[in-house]
């Protein structure tokens, strides 16, 4: 069979197939996608408002941090004449960090002076207290203040006095305290009544924890 002779039949045979895709559109038996359509019409007896979700009333979120300070014995001051001083090593706050929700984390720790009025009677007011880290779930010991753990001096000479300790490992616990001092040491507790009696006023102090990473 020549090329032109095979050329001439194919054509032949486009023009049946084209034949008979026109008689199939007008009989409505070619095969193609199936689509379906519908008429949307207005309902009768006017419109209904959705009614709204019911849904369950907010409960008060709580910090992870809730009740993890606690205060353990108050701050107790002696006098001799004009001078005050710290008997016995106290333990002031504890902060528990305790557990696995607080591992690998980290987290700040400030003790502030929390009255704002007046100290009345006295004349100079300084603290050395300290910070001692134990291991989760352990106690605070007033003996494990030496003097110098992790020391920071609170100089309460105006309203905003505070002492920090920042970037603390979660897991641990950390006690707060205060070593026995005499209360003349210019560098470290320092206790000076205005009067030779004793002061009619005492700080009262706040520890605060906070997440820092």
């Amino acid at each position: 069979m020549s090329r032109l002779t095979s050329s001439l039949i194919a054509k032949r045979g486009l023009t049946a197939w084209l034949a008979f895709g026109a008689v199939g559109l007008a009989t409505g038996a070619v095969w193609a996608s199936g689509f379906a359509t519908s008429t949307g019409n207005n309902r009768t007896g006017g419109t209904v408002e959705s009614p709204a979700l019911a849904k369950t009333a907010s409960a008060v979120n709580t910090s992870a941090l809730n009740g993890k300070a606690t205060a353990v014995d108050p701050l107790e001051f002696d006098w001799d004449g004009r001078w005050g001083s710290i008997d016995a090593n106290t333990v002031m706050f504890k902060v528990n960090l305790s557990g696995a929700s607080f591992a690998g984390k980290t987290y700040n720790i400030a003790t502030l002076l929390a009255n704002t009025s007046d100290l009345t009677g006295w004349a100079s007011l300084q603290l050395k207290l300290e910070q001692v880290q134990v291991a989760a779930a352990g106690t605070c010991d007033p003996a494990d203040f030496t003097g110098s753990s992790n020391a920071k001096i609170l100089n309460v000479d105006d309203q905003d006095a505070g002492v920090y300790w920042n970037g603390l490992a979660g897991d641990k616990v950390y006690c707060i305290g205060i070593s026995a001092a005499h209360g003349d040491d210019a560098a470290g507790t320092f206790l000076r009544a205005a009067q030779d009696t004793p002061p009619t006023s005492f700080p009262t102090f706040i520890t605060t924890v906070d997440r820092a990473s």
